[in-house]
């Protein structure tokens, strides 16, 4: 079980010697009818907690000594921290993070090699996502994939943070003009929103993006580096920089292609979605949070080859190698690499 996730209908988490015990309310339960499972500590990877399930002090405690992070979101999904052990040492590694981010020239670098990734695998998907369709010959779709191929070269030669963030915010419209066509009829995506998400599209999308920041942000500190201290985010009080940075890469391949799977193969319907009047948002069920995790974890895990002749992989062993590229480009190595859909 990599991971433990802890929904609405938690009651309270302890621990039993070398085990958790969830409490939980019955699905088809009475108010008082509870069920208990023990998950056993080595089965555990990380720990999700979506809303205000209950772990009990010592829980935490048996969490932290085993190294297992615990990452924290509002029942909307939004992303509040996480709980990590305190067993980070390499402050070397960090006073030379801390160094390196005052340079232009190795910023700019590294900010341009992950906004050509990120417009590269966004283009990919739209490729692969109309080759599904018969639909790769289309004057649209032939269009689009020009210009952002256009976009992803010109990236790598722009000489200022300013005009490469110009042509990461001109993909992203044009990329998602052309991913909506792919939505289904019943669950429609028409533009992006966030804060709140507007649709059901918009708040699986969103969601899909906190869980794999959560994810990247836990890879960020287990290697001793500071996630505050970006290159392609600005550094903002309260921000993970760069989580933030090395997820671009990432949201097409796994987040967006995620949320195409589950609503087109009907995984998740319209009625797993629900309207909040309070902020006007539209967001998930919390049953349906455990359809969505189910499927998260096996698209998490499918070994596929990054490359031709390559060696088997599968996302969360990308992101490790994502935080281990920053880590190569800190260390003043030039064949730091970022992924790129094949």
């Amino acid at each position: 079980m990599p991971s433990l996730v802890l929904t609405g209908d938690t009651v309270s988490v302890n621990l039993e010697s070398h085990h958790l015990e969830v409490v939980k309310r019955r699905e088809d339960g009475l108010l008082n009818d509870f069920e208990r499972m023990k998950v056993p500590l080595f089965d555990i990877d990380r720990v999700v907690v979506n809303g205000r399930a209950s772990l009990s002090t010592p829980a935490m405690h048996a969490l932290m000594k085993k190294g297992i992070p615990v990452f924290f979101l509002t029942s909307h999904g939004r992303w509040i921290g996480a709980l990590w052990p305190d067993k980070n040492m390499n402050a070397e590694r960090r006073i030379r993070q801390y160094k390196m981010s005052e340079d232009q020239v190795l910023a700019l670098k590294i900010a341009k090699k992950l906004v050509y990734a990120k417009i590269r695998n966004s283009r990919r998907v739209l490729q692969r996502l109309s080759a599904n369709r018969k639909e790769s010959e289309s004057p649209e779709q032939i269009e689009t994939c020009d210009k952002m191929k256009n976009m992803a070269d010109q990236a790598l030669l722009t000489q200022s943070i300013d005009e490469l963030r110009g042509y990461e915010g001109m993909s992203a419209a044009l990329y998602f003009s052309r991913l909506g066509d792919f939505f289904p009829p019943e669950i429609p995506f028409r533009e992006r929103s966030r804060q709140p998400p507007r649709d059901a599209a918009n708040a699986l999308l969103s969601w899909n993006y906190t869980i794999v920041l959560g994810e990247m942000d836990a890879a960020v500190r287990s290697h001793g580096l500071d996630t505050c201290i970006g290159f392609l985010h600005s550094v903002s009080h309260g921000t993970p920089a760069l989580p933030l940075d090395l997820m671009e890469p990432l949201r097409a391949p796994v987040c967006d292609l995620l949320t195409l799977h589950l609503l087109n193969h009907r995984v998740l319907t319209k009625d797993h979605f629900e309207f909040c009047a309070e902020d006007g948002g539209t967001y998930l069920t919390q049953d349906s949070k455990k359809d969505f995790f189910w499927s998260y974890e096996m698209h998490m895990t499918r070994k596929f080859t990054p490359e031709k002749g390559g060696n088997h992989s599968d996302f969360r062993k990308i992101i490790q190698n994502s935080v281990l590229s920053v880590i190569k480009a800190l260390e003043g190595k030039d064949d730091f690499e970022f992924f790129e859909m094949p």
